[in-house]
Order: structure tokens, then sequence, then C-alpha cells
């Protein structure tokens, strides 16, 4: 291409039309993360996601910290996650002196596949955490049972999947943890933030304690993971428009996919009776060198995750090698995508360019 492409941006940054006037009215009262802002953004949060309890966390990481910790995760015990998630899932793990144990794919969705799991799972076993990529949802019905047969405790990371639905209900449902992140990027988002979601009242009361010191009983072990008013009252602001950001997203990958011409490229697998939240679109792909095709996409201004991050199995990387375990559909799987940005912000004529890029691409 001889002329400059300006790249499209994967970024979400958005102000609320109520952002403002909530941030005075939260100055107005106490900042701390018990205060009344932060009660009423976790009563909305638990409105909107239909769960028991909502507890506001000061960051997605610290929302898998403190989960691992309510779920009875120790140090040397082991937790059963796929080679799939990113970093930042895996490293509450190796925090809590935790062993990292991962488990295969299914061939064509990150959700875990029941038959490694069988042979993963250990009396070691303390937890298990699930993570649907990019808010594709992973098949957890399946999975919640098979965790329940086992009297293993589930854990979701959901950073991506705010708006997730499997078979009507959001996918945090399925789990007994749900760990989110509203991360700036994220698609709730607060600056820095997280919450967990469960309807457990027995976990809701541990997460309760450890988040805020163990409520400096001299008995609880605990730490100070709550989440700050400021951004409480960012996030019940911004609750109200998720629906609408969520429609759009849909709609600009329902564009996507439909103008789609190229023979080896289409939409990853959406479950039957499942709804993706599009934190991005994801494509599968079937050249012989995916990754030529990749950088044609990102030639034309249309970033990926998988090229930005290098997305390979955790296993691979120097500080997880000595938990290598062999993961081929998890291997294959992340060779054969890519991801699309389809955030709100994303314009009609940006759409057009990244189907016309898509589909003038000649590689085989």
């Amino acid at each position: 291409m001889s002329e400059k492409v300006v790249p499209i941006s994967d970024k979400f940054h958005y102000i609320g039309p109520t952002d403002g006037d909530a941030l005075v009215q939260a100055l107005s009262k106490a900042l701390s993360g018990s205060s009344d802002t932060v009660v009423e953004y976790e009563k909305a949060l638990a409105g909107y996601f239909e769960s028991r309890h909502a507890i506001g966390i000061s960051s997605g990481g610290a929302a898998l910290s403190v989960a691992l910790y309510a779920a009875g995760v120790r140090p040397g015990d082991e937790v059963v996650l796929t080679p799939t998630s990113p970093l930042c899932t895996v490293y509450p793990v190796l925090a809590h002196q935790a062993v990292p144990v991962f488990v295969d794919t299914r061939p064509d969705n990150f959700g875990i596949d029941l038959a490694d799991l069988e042979r993963a799972v250990t009396s070691r076993t303390k937890a298990i955490i699930d993570i649907p990529m990019w808010g594709y949802p992973t098949p957890a019905i399946e999975l919640r049972n098979a965790a329940k047969a086992r009297g293993i405790p589930l854990i979701f990371d959901l950073a991506h999947s705010h708006g997730t639905k499997l078979d009507g209900k959001h996918l945090s449902a399925y789990a007994d943890l749900s760990c989110f992140s509203t991360h700036d990027r994220k698609i709730l988002a607060t600056g820095e933030g997280g919450f967990i979601l469960t309807d457990d009242d027995r976990l809701a009361e541990v997460v309760q304690s450890y988040r805020q010191f163990g409520n400096l009983n001299g008995k609880d072990l605990g730490l100070n993971y709550k989440l700050g008013a400021l951004q409480a009252a960012i996030g019940k602001s911004r609750l109200g428009l998720l629906d609408g950001h969520l429609q759009s997203r849909r709609n600009n990958a329902e564009r996507i996919a439909a103008d789609i011409r190229n023979p080896r490229v289409k939409e990853f697998t959406v479950l039957p009776g499942s709804r993706p939240s599009y934190y991005f679109m994801l494509l599968s792909l079937g050249f012989k060198d995916n990754r030529a095709f990749i950088d044609h996409l990102d030639a034309h201004g249309i970033p990926s995750d998988i090229k930005r991050y290098g997305c390979k199995t955790l296993y691979k990387s120097p500080l997880l090698k000595p938990w290598t375990r062999n993961c081929p559909n998890a291997e294959a799987l992340l060779d054969s995508i890519t991801t699309i940005p389809v955030h709100p912000n994303i314009k009609a004529e940006q759409v057009n360019r990244i189907v016309s890029a898509i589909n003038s691409y000649e590689g085989v």
C-alpha cells in the first residue's frame, strides 16, 4: 500500500453523560471502599447480572486472587486452567504459591476439554478456572456439572465477558465465583477496578473479609483489595450504557460476518443458544500461513491481539516452562485465529475497510 494508513483503534474510550455528576456526588461522601457509593454500585451490579452477591474489588487480577483464597487455594495446591488464557490469569495462581495445571481446550472453543480435565485432576486440585477469551462463551453448563461432581470450586475469569450469555443467563450464573475486570480497556470501564459475583453466601462472606484485611480481627488473613468510591461512581454511571454498547458491538460483528467472502475466513464458533460480548470479534482462519494474513490486515490498519501480545500457550513463556503440559488443541486454536475490533466507536467506513481487507487477501 503506497499511502499511509491510519490504524483503526482497538481501544474503546468513552465518557458517559452522567459521569461528571456521579463523580461530584461521590466527592460529597466518604471515598473509601466501604462507602455508600461502593455499596450502591455493588447493588446495581448484582441487579444487572442477576447475582445474589456482587463485591467490588480493586482490579481484575485482585479479583482472581481473592476468589482463589475464597475457594480454599493454599500454597502447594493445584489450580486447573487452560494455557490459552492471558498471563494476567495465571499470575495470581503463582502469587498464592499454588501449582498451575494446564489442561487442553476443545478443538474449536476456549472451553476446557472434559476428557483432559479428567486426566489432570488430582486430590490436590482445589480450583478450576475457565476463561472465555474475547467474550466468546465456553460450554459452561457441562463444565459446571463436571466440577460439581468432583466437589471442586469453579472460578470464571470474565474480564472479556461483561454481558456474555448462555441459554439466556449471564455466564457468571454457572460458576461458584466469577471475576471481572473494569480496567480502562474493558467493556465496562472504571479506569482500574473489578468485581466478583457469587450466589454462595459463605463464599461472599470470605470474599468480603479477605478484601478488607480479614476484617482486622486477628484471626482471618486478608489484604486491602477494596474498590475506591470514585471508580464505583463511574461504574454505576456507565452500567446503564452497557446494553447499548453490547448491541453496537453485535451490530458491527454481524455486518462484518455477513460480508465476508474470503472462503478461508469465518467467524469463530458461537455456541448454540449463546451471545458473545464481542470484546473483540474472533475470526477462524484456514490459510497455510495464518500469520501472513494477520500481517496483511495490520498493513491495512486493522490491529490484532494475536500480533500485539504474540499470543502463545502459556507454558511457552519462560516463567511457566516448568509446568509445560501437552495441549495440542490449544496450540492449534491460537495458531488459527485473529481478533477484529468491533467496539461502539468503529465507524461504518471502518467496517467496510475491515471487510475489504479480509476479502482482498489472496493467500492460500
